[in-house]
């Protein structure tokens, strides 16, 4: 996996993911046994859609387990942002349409398993992300999507 391809997280949001796996590995998988137990024990698993909706549930389940630990294998620390003066990962962006002023919005620049209250996460290898990365209060980005072409006002930069 290159360094472009790698999920750079802050330790905050390693920490939360490390503890959100230790949770499904444990609790979680102990839950699920006793939804497939409880399930199986309603008679026939032929026929049987409480059964059926336990092995999606488990599936599910065992899913998130292994997108966590692939995440977790090859994240890299992402360092806390010093400089807020330029979008980067770790900045929390706020934006303005420049075709209806009122319309404003506030992105993290970081991967998805980032959280932060108040603003969506925004990957920085998505359009808009792309667009953002390096600009400073005042400039203007226009990129596509696929509802059309969108041009924003980067209005406010906080680490």
């Amino acid at each position: 996996m290159s360094d472009i391809e790698r999920p750079v997280l802050s330790q905050d949001a390693l920490d939360a993911l490390r503890a959100e796996l230790e949770e499904l590995k444990t609790a979680g998988r102990e839950k699920m046994s006793a939804q497939l137990r409880q399930a199986r024990d309603l008679g026939d698993v032929s026929d049987n859609a409480a059964f059926e909706t336990a092995k999606q549930d488990q599936a599910l389940l065992e899913g998130r387990i292994a997108r966590l630990e692939d995440v977790l294998k090859s994240a890299v620390v992402r360092e806390a942002t010093a400089d807020t003066s330029t979008v980067s990962p770790g900045v929390k962006v706020h934006v303005r349409d420049t075709e209806d002023p009122t319309l404003e919005d506030a992105f993290l620049i970081a991967e998805s398993e980032e959280r932060i209250t108040g603003a969506r996460v925004l990957s920085p290898r998505s359009p808009l992300g792309l667009a953002l990365l390096g600009k400073r209060v005042g400039d203007r980005v226009t990129y596509e999507a696929p509802g059309g072409t969108f041009t924003y006002e980067v209005i406010g930069l906080e680490g």
